[in-house]
C-alpha cells in the first residue's frame, strides 16, 4: 500500500509525515519512505540533496565516480545511488528493497496514488484540490487535527483491509 502526504513547502508535510510513522509503528507496521526534494530547480546542479561528507569511505567512493555506494553498519546500511531524477513509480520498484506493510511518500504531487493534503489556509487548499485520489484533507494549525487524521488514517487502513 502507498500513500502520499502533500501540500506547500513548510506546510507540516515531514511534521505529519513523523506522526504517521509513528503511529504505524505503534501498529506493528513495517514503513518504508520516500521523500522528494521539491526545492529541486532544473537550472541548478548544486540545489540538490545534502550527502554525506567525503571523509567516511563510502562516500569517497561515491565522489570517486561510483554509481551506487552502498555502506553496511552493525544495524543500519545507507544506499547512495546516482540517478537522474525518476518518477515516484521508478523509485518504489527500483529502490525500496524491503517488504513493507506501506509505503509512505512525501511530495511527488502529481503521481496517481492516495494522498493526504496538508494544507494552512482556504488559497492553498483549493489550489490543491485538483490533484488526484485525495483522500483526506488536513489544515495543519486546526486545534484537533492531529486526533482527527489520526481516527481517519485507522479507519482508512481498516477500508484498505490492512489492520
Amino acid at each position: 500500500m502507498i500513500l502520499q502526504i502533500v501540500g506547500f513547502k513548510n506546510s507540516g508535510k515531514t511534521t505529519l509525515m513523523s506522526h504517521t510513522i509513528k503511529l504505524l509503528k505503534a501498529h506493528d507496521l513495517t514503513v518504508a519512505t520516500v521523500k522528494h526534494h521539491g526545492q529541486y530547480q532544473q537550472d541548478f546542479q548544486d540545489d540538490d540533496i545534502t550527502l554525506q561528507k567525503d571523509q567516511v569511505d563510502h562516500m569517497k567512493h561515491f565522489h570517486a565516480g561510483a554509481d551506487q555506494s552502498i555502506v553496511q553498519g552493525r544495524v543500519y546500511q545507507q544506499t547512495v545511488t546516482r540517478n537522474e531524477k525518476q518518477s515516484l513509480e521508478e523509485i518504489i520498484n527500483e529502490s525500496v528493497t524491503i517488504d513493507s506493510d506501506i509505503i509512505l511518500v512525501e511530495g511527488f504531487k502529481n503521481a496517481g496514488f492516495d494522498k493526504v493534503v496538508v494544507y494552512t489556509n482556504e488559497n492553498e487548499r483549493q489550489a490543491l484540490a485538483k490533484l488526484s485520489n485525495v483522500q483526506y484533507y488536513m489544515k495543519m494549525n486546526d486545534i484537533n487535527a492531529m486526533e482527527h487524521y489520526e481516527n481517519w488514517l485507522l479507519t482508512y487502513f481498516k477500508i484498505k483491509g490492512m489492520h
